[in-house]
């Protein structure tokens, strides 16, 4: 979308459109990431919508136990796996 290869959904417009005029401000590389390596961004993106509120961490000891692990596993370079199971 960034790249004008897709159309852009109307839902995503503005931000897509704010995102390319300050790509034209400032030398950008835009570069997909898979879903392993958002699962901190999905955790707090998950947090804030199933709570319905905004939450504001000032030190890492004021986020939950389980975005605590997610930091510390990505500090010490271990991958997050996908596993699925089929029944």
């Amino acid at each position: 979308m960034l790249n004008g290869e897709w159309i852009v959904p109307w839902s995503v417009a503005l931000e897509v459109n704010y995102i390319n005029r300050m790509r034209t401000l400032m030398t950008t590389r835009v570069q997909h990431s898979l879903r392993e390596g958002n699962t901190l961004a999905d955790y707090f993106t998950n947090l804030a919508f199933n709570f319905a509120g905004t939450f504001v961490f000032k030190q890492f000891q004021d986020v939950p136990l389980v975005g605590r692990r997610i930091i510390n596993t990505d500090k010490q370079g271990i991958p997050h796996l996908r596993i699925r199971q089929f029944h």
